[in-house]
């Protein structure tokens, strides 16, 4: 077998310029499915425990496994979250357009609400009050910018989502493929190419899986609540809810307390009641006894940090910010765990060497 013949310096910068065009290149064909990509790895890495339970039910059949749990995701949240985000965006658009039209019965709806809570507050706080309208307006304008957005090309949805699920197919099947395909050919050592992994899968479980998730589901149990006594816009407040869920500190609260004094103002008493039972166990118990479960021992971050990582990815990113925004504050903490790997490294080898 002949010897190879080693690079020249020449050959060698030539070859580094081809291959970085060539990767730009790449970089750019992929770039308009890029946020489609990212999402369905990203639920992939949410889903596989789920995936892994069913493959062993079909004794490995792969193919069959994968159909099965795809068809599962878009059966019960998929469609279930559409279904969700379009009556919001219908009860957004209503609620906005009676409180910019001064509607005389949302007028005394939102005073009632405000009235109430405002005597609450000016006992602890006095001269503190709530300007509960010009909330409301800010918030639907909001809701009706970020959720319109996300309805606005019907085609492009479809494609994106046939597209997404397609990838989630693959991802799903051939997952340890792909991760082994990227252990080959990452240019950093292997040991922090695997840590690099690791790091990410357990903070996107995390924060991902654990607070985002479970703010949903504090939504959607809300929402339901709303719909049972009588709170108008059930899904709009829900949505709110959820979002509210993700506040240090007071999370749903902020909205259940409210709604469940506007409940004993605009309803009976019974009512009220019954809304403040299931906001204090349905929401309660998510919060309490199933985010524990499902952050489990993985990454903790702050409250604070995963609210304004999804305020800022919908800022930066649009509709699909609420999941690449803390996406990419998990991937900056995965690097940084890497980074403190190789600073211990180098200082151990600087002590070995003195």
């Amino acid at each position: 077998m002949p010897n190879r013949t080693p690079y020249t310096q020449p050959e060698t910068y030539f070859f580094l310029i081809i291959l970085i065009l060539v990767g730009v290149l790449s970089f750019l064909v992929f770039m308009p499915f890029m946020t489609t990509l990212i999402l369905s790895a990203t639920f992939a890495v949410l889903i596989y425990p789920i995936h892994k339970k069913i493959l062993e039910a079909f004794r490995g059949n792969s193919v069959l496994a994968s159909f099965v749990t795809l068809f599962g995701l878009v059966a019960l949240i998929i469609i279930p979250l559409f279904l969700i985000a379009a009556q919001v965006f219908n009860e957004t658009t209503s609620a906005y357009y009676h409180v910019a039209s001064n509607d005389s019965n949302v007028s005394l709806t939102i005073d009632a609400l405000q009235n109430s809570f405002n005597s609450k507050v000016e006992a602890f706080f006095p001269g503190v009050t709530l300007d509960l309208r010009n909330y409301v307006t800010v918030a639907s304008t909001w809701l009706l910018k970020n959720i319109g957005s996300f309805f606005a090309g019907t085609i492009s949805i479809g494609i994106r989502l046939f597209l997404g699920l397609f990838a989630l197919y693959y991802f799903i099947k051939d997952g340890h493929s792909f991760i082994k395909l990227f252990q080959e050919h990452s240019p950093i050592p292997r040991e922090h190419t695997d840590v690099l992994i690791k790091k990410l899968r357990t903070s996107v479980r995390s924060i991902i899986g654990g607070s985002i998730v479970v703010a949903l589901c504090q939504g959607i149990v809300s929402g339901i609540g709303f719909t049972i006594f009588g709170v108008p816009n059930p899904a709009l407040w829900g949505t709110i809810t959820a979002l509210s869920a993700l506040i240090p500190g007071v999370g749903t609260s902020i909205v259940l307390i409210p709604v469940v004094a506007y409940v004993f103002v605009a309803g009976t008493l019974w009512q009220g009641i019954g809304m403040g039972i299931w906001a204090l166990i349905a929401v309660g118990l998510l919060d309490n006894f199933i985010s524990p479960k499902i952050i489990g021992g993985g990454l903790k971050i702050h409250p604070l940090i995963i609210l304004f990582s999804i305020i800022g990815g919908l800022t930066f990113f649009g509709p699909e910010g609420f999941i690449l925004g803390p996406l990419t504050i998990s991937l900056f903490i995965a690097l940084l765990d890497i980074y403190k790997l190789i600073i211990k490294k180098e200082e151990k080898a600087l002590e070995e060497q003195s």
